[in-house]
């Protein structure tokens, strides 16, 4: 027996393999003090955690709803360890960016550049192959104390 998949099918199908797929992480941050105080997660499907494509040894983490243009909505957050190993068991140099509102109009961010003297803190990598569970807790040079997780679901390996 002869199967046609008709024009409309197989436009269906196509656009079924084109839309969103499966969750990559999600985010968990909370923000205790400061104008955006509150608990805030998030998901994608984009991006994601990855390990080594930020030098050789790194870990790395880009989190963005760039479509989202709410000024109050937590839209991003992006993490660089130069050493993953460290982090293991817990590292203190670090770069970390929260970002509300449009990405090319920010509304409010969160930045914790250790290296730099910018604020401080502690990053945890339990990197299980292919998954991970990423946790830290900084303040920022201006004093806003952030913590959270990131549930990697899937992790990019580069170097």
């Amino acid at each position: 027996m002869k199967r046609i998949i008709t024009l409309s099918a197989a436009c269906a199908f196509f656009a079924a393999m084109l839309s969103a797929g499966p969750v990559k992480e999600t985010v968990h941050v909370v923000i205790d003090n400061g104008p955006n105080a509150g608990t805030y997660d998030g998901e994608t499907d984009r991006g994601g955690c990855s390990a080594g494509l930020t030098g050789a040894g790194s870990w790395g983490n880009q989190f963005s709803l760039p479509k989202e243009q709410d000024p109050k909505k937590f839209n991003s957050l992006q993490l660089i360890v130069p050493d993953a190993k460290a982090a293991a068991s817990g590292t203190h140099e670090f770069e970390l960016h929260v970002g509300f509102g449009p990405i090319l109009k920010r509304s409010a961010e969160y930045e914790i550049l250790t290296k730099k003297g910018k604020g401080s803190g502690t990053v945890t990598v339990a990197d299980h192959g292919a998954t991970a569970i990423v946790t830290f807790e900084g303040t920022t040079a201006a004093g806003v104390k952030l913590h959270g997780k990131i549930d990697c679901k899937s992790v990019l390996r580069g170097r």
